[in-house]
């Protein structure tokens, strides 16, 4: 039997739309991914929390209190703020609340409640809460992560729009030479406005049809 082989290849129109529905599909995954990262971030978070105020806590059951300053001010400097307050005491215990916190982030801090030998402490707020440029370390925030994450998502989809709207470009004025000139000057307009933090996709949009001259699709109006 005979099996025909079609040697064409792809159409352009066949390319556009295979990323159009790649487009569509690859967005809600980034959306996915960044929801993954950005739980994992607050996850380190929050386990560093809980490892700092374990370590405040031991020492205030084993009566170190005069290492608290020492042990708050290590852990300042690698981006993380620390509470210490005596509440109630029974006898010879008391209760002490202990709060950590990563500078920076807006996530509710980490409370710790223990129950230790009455000491002379009343309480220990840092006086001031450090800059988390000043901080000495640490690692991000999960606003930082979600800000990157966005920032890459947006670049995403703006590049999809723009390897769509050359598309209609070529189709529209044919390949030659003024064709070729103008894809060459849209592409590097675009790098430019978003190496100046323009991010907008209507903005873009604008620019690159003036450049080309040619109006861009009502499907291709992502805004």
């Amino acid at each position: 039997m005979k099996i025909l082989k079609d040697k064409r290849g792809m159409t352009l129109i066949e390319v556009l739309v295979s990323i159009a529905v790649f487009a569509v599909v690859a967005i809600p995954l980034l959306g996915i991914f960044s929801q993954s990262v950005i739980t994992s971030a607050d996850s380190k978070i929050k386990t560093k929390e809980a490892t700092i105020a374990q370590t405040i806590a031991e020492n205030i059951k084993a009566g170190n209190v005069s290492n608290l300053d020492e042990i708050i001010t290590k852990y300042k400097e690698e981006g993380f703020i620390a509470y210490v307050e005596q509440q109630t005491s029974t006898g010879e215990l008391s209760q002490y609340q202990i709060k950590v916190g990563k500078i920076g982030s807006n996530t509710p801090m980490y409370t710790l409640y223990i129950m230790a030998p009455a000491t002379e402490i009343t309480s220990h707020v840092p006086v001031e809460l450090p800059s988390e440029e000043s901080s000495g370390g640490g690692s991000s925030s999960s606003d930082d992560v979600i800000k990157r994450i966005w920032d890459l998502i947006k670049i995403g989809i703006i590049a999809a729009w723009t390897v769509l709207f050359l598309g209609v470009v070529i189709v529209t004025l044919g390949w030659n030479e003024i064709t070729k000139t103008k894809i060459l000057t849209i592409a590097d307009t675009i790098v430019n406005m978003i190496k100046n933090g323009v991010t907008s996709l209507k903005a873009i949009g604008t620019k690159a049809s003036e450049i080309a001259g040619v109006k861009v699709p009502w499907w291709l109006k992502w805004w």
